[in-house]
């Protein structure tokens, strides 16, 4: 694995533990979906264009992990 995605792996440990945080102070749709997508936009501009499809999987994955409906990114 490449530095980039390590670094990206990192990343994506970071926003899974702040995910477990929004869903438990903002448990609505409408409250998380914006805070959650200002964490995960953050992330997509720091990575390199060819890893973010690869990203976007990985976030969606860790979304439903959590049992979270809907999707990244937001349209």
């Amino acid at each position: 694995m490449n530095r980039t995605r390590l670094r990206l792996e990192r990343s994506l440990g970071e926003l899974d533990i702040e995910v477990s945080s929004l869903l438990q102070s903002h448990p609505s749709a409408t409250e998380f979906w914006p805070r959650f997508a200002e964490l995960a936009d953050e992330l997509m501009q720091r990575s390199d264009p060819t890893d973010q499809d690869w990203l976007t999987a990985r976030i969606g994955a860790m979304l439903s992990t959590h049992g979270v409906q809907g999707s990244y990114p937001l349209f």
